[in-house]
């Protein structure tokens, strides 16, 4: 069996200086890190140590815009095969669990990397060019810019000219869909230089200040020209192009998360778990309002909502209140010397978030920070756009998202996987753990109490839904079993969201095939594992342990998380 490539978690610490100020920052990574203790075990280690230290884009740090060439992609195929030879010579019977685990997790990222060629997203992909992400909360975040900040600002405006143009030498056929994307992100980072970074540029230092502002321009023009390719120039690809068809997407499934379903199975497996979703909405509408129907009850709840401009302040609210709750009741550890700021969510990332989400975590002054995107109501929206956006993001849907993004969702399970003592584990990760994490989270968060009106109680179990649709819909879509519009209609008449909060998710799923559906899976897979540890260890199961063990492993697919918890909890080999 092999193991799962999941996307990169730049893995962090994070927490409200508000709540957590007292307590002391820990330097250094926590001991316990394996140490080689046999021939094999001693080999893996250095495979691992060479993985790291010696990827594909850092051979070629000499180039800022080397990952974006095609000789980048060959290179990856090149490092891949050198993985998979170097980790056939170790005899696994010879490693223990945890190195074990680490070997098919790694195994994973290889064999994944030549499957990837046929997407050819280099090919096809605009977005990817477009590589000004970090700018919005560098720049238009809650707190004001750093020094350090001002200076990767200038870095990243003074090498995105050159990325643009490698996209216009690479770009082959794309989907419609994705050049519409990309269009819509350059246009929203020239308001973001226009408006957020025109009113803060005064404030970096004297010694950049003229710089920045020439990058800028520079910056500018190159996004003009690379619309004006997209839209007129580059021919385009077939309208559904983006879809990965029936064999891979199984082997997606099969052979890098180490799930037991095929498309057809998942599809499946997502109605059984909509159906009782939509059981549980109607038991609740029931005690809330006898005789009105919950999608009533939706309908209602989205009329209230912050004002435009006050979302972002209503979603830190709302986390802050969640930290507050885990900390009272003494719920989890919470590690210290963290911070998040909340950030406008950046434009590439609009039309596939309708809400908003977790952007990672980077360091500023040894201290780690987190970042929530919120998406807000922008310039240009028309009075019906405004009035969608403001009912999606009501209040019922902020106070979940908040936890499920930040404590004790996505935030609080990567402040935990950067202190993991195993490096891979620091680095790799599984979208199958981390969503299911997040999602366990909020049922766990609903059944200690958490929720506190019926509007919280309601979005949580709609979220639910809307979850359960994705199982549904992401295969559906790849495989050719629903259309684009059939996607976004199924979003709006089975679940209640709004026209653009729907088309927003069908986007994204259209760029990340197999993602969706694992919120759902995962959370199933981590309620299966609880219980299933609850049976074994009966008065001595402990909740905040496990919970705790689970996000001390890491990132995991879950097949692998079973292993690596259940020796952590009970010595299994």
């Amino acid at each position: 069996m092999v193991g799962v490539r999941g996307r990169t978690w730049v893995a962090g610490r994070w927490a409200a200086g508000l709540v957590l100020g007292a307590l002391a920052c820990a330097p250094g990574r926590p001991a316990g890190a394996p140490s080689p203790l046999a021939t094999d075990s001693a080999r893996f280690a250095a495979v691992v140590a060479r993985y790291l230290d010696r990827g594909y884009e850092s051979r070629r740090s000499d180039d800022p815009q080397w990952r974006y060439r095609a000789a980048a992609d060959r290179a990856e195929l090149e490092e891949a095969d050198r993985v998979l030879a170097a980790l056939a010579a170790i005899d696994t019977a010879r490693l223990g669990e945890q190195d074990r685990v680490d070997w098919l997790l790694l195994e994973a990222q290889a064999r994944r990397a030549p499957m990837d060629t046929v997407l050819r997203l280099g090919e096809r992909m605009p977005s990817r060019y477009l590589t000004l992400g970090s700018l919005a909360w560098q720049v238009a975040g809650d707190r004001d810019p750093t020094p350090g900040d001002w200076s990767r600002v200038l870095r990243t405006l003074e090498q995105a000219p050159d990325a643009m143009a490698i996209g216009r030498a690479r770009l082959a056929l794309p989907p419609p869909l994705w050049v519409d994307l990309a269009v819509s992100a350059a246009d929203g980072y020239l308001d973001l230089l226009d408006g957020a970074f025109a009113e803060r540029v005064g404030q970096a230092p004297d010694s950049l200040r003229d710089r920045l502002v020439a990058a800028a321009g520079e910056t500018q023009a190159a996004l003009r020209a690379y619309v004006a390719f997209l839209r007129d120039t580059l021919p385009p690809g077939a309208a559904t192009s983006w879809a990965t068809g029936t064999p891979y997407y199984d082997w997606l499934l099969r052979d890098a998360h180490f799930l037991p379903y095929s498309a057809e199975q998942m599809i499946a497996e997502g109605y059984r778990v909509h159906e009782a979703t939509k059981q549980a909405l109607d038991s609740l509408a029931a005690v809330v309002e006898p005789g009105a129907t919950w999608r009533e009850l939706v309908m209602a709840m989205q009329a209230r909502h912050p004002e435009p401009g006050q979302i972002l302040a209503a979603y830190r609210g709302q986390s802050l209140r969640v930290l507050g709750f885990l900390i009272a009741r003494d719920l989890i550890r919470i590690p210290p010397c963290q911070d998040l700021v909340y950030v406008a969510t950046p434009p590439q990332l609009r039309e596939t978030y309708a809400w908003g989400g977790y952007g990672g975590i980077d360091e500023r002054d040894d201290v780690a920070v987190g970042r929530f995107f919120v998406t807000d109501v922008v310039p240009g929206m028309t009075p019906a756009e405004v009035d969608d956006k403001l009912r999606a993001q009501n209040d019922g849907w902020i106070a979940v998202i908040a936890l499920h993004e930040g404590y004790p969702g996505h935030h609080l399970q990567q402040v935990y996987a950067r202190a993991n003592p195993r490096p891979l584990r620091r680095r790799l990760g599984s979208t199958y753990f981390g969503e299911g994490w997040a999602l366990y989270a909020e049922h766990w968060m609903r059944r200690e109490g958490l929720f506190d009106t019926d509007d919280q109680r309601l979005a949580q179990l709609q979220m639910r839904l809307w979850r359960t649709a994705r199982v549904i819909v992401d295969p559906s879509l790849h495989t050719g079993r629903m259309t684009y519009d059939d996607a976004v209609r199924f979003f709006m008449d089975e679940v209640g969201l709004t026209r653009s909060a729907a088309a927003a998710e069908v986007n994204r799923y259209t760029t990340w095939p197999t993602q969706a559906p694992s919120y759902i899976i995962g959370w199933l897979e981590i309620e299966a594992l609880e219980r299933e540890l609850r049976a074994e260890l009966g008065d001595r199961f402990d909740a905040k342990r496990f919970r705790e063990t689970l996000l001390e492993q890491g990132s995991l697919p879950p097949a692998l998380m079973r292993r690596a918890v259940r020796e952590a909890m009970l010595g299994e080999k």
